[in-house]
């Protein structure tokens, strides 16, 4: 009992070779697009974390002014006493350009830099809701982007009463 292996039909060495190439080409570009997701993942996540430690920094900064301050220099650091802005009605969130007096800039490490060598711009605005009431408001963007969206931001919102007796 002899088999005729001449009409057996099945795949080539040839045919295999070619099947295996053409799928280890499209899971090399599905690596690619999944290290690129990670690493943008990564970047976006710490540079929000960044912003957000940022703004929580300076709220605290503002909160602790006096209530009717009007010349604290919240700009640099340490604060001085004058030369500044204090706790004045007045400022720019973003995206609206930065207000004099009411921004600094922070460098990769988060500490205050000039505005050309910045990682992050902190903009706060202060609003007199009413006479007994301000509204502080800041926020932190990150200047570096990996081109793919919005540049993360961070926008910390609190009121302050003046101080009880």
């Amino acid at each position: 009992m002899h088999t005729n292996l001449k009409n057996e039909s099945g795949m080539t060495m040839v045919e295999a070779m070619i099947a295996i190439l053409v799928l280890l080409v499209g899971l090399l570009g599905l690596a690619q697009v999944l290290a690129f997701s990670v690493i943008t993942s990564k970047t976006y996540g710490r540079d929000a974390g960044k912003a957000t430690a940022a703004a929580q920094e300076k709220m605290e900064e503002l909160i602790t002014l006096q209530f009717n301050d009007t010349t604290s220099n919240v700009t640099v650091s340490p604060a001085t006493a004058t030369g500044g802005t204090g706790l004045t009605a007045g400022g720019s969130i973003y995206p609206s350009a930065p207000t004099a007096g009411y921004a600094d800039y922070l460098n990769v490490a988060g500490s205050r830099t000039t505005s050309g060598n910045s990682a992050y711009t902190r903009q706060w605005q202060v609003t007199n809701t009413s006479a007994n009431l301000k509204t502080i408001t800041v926020s932190v963007t990150s200047t570096r982007s990996l081109g793919t969206g919005a540049a993360p931001s961070t926008v910390l919102i609190t009121q302050k009463a003046p101080e009880r007796p």
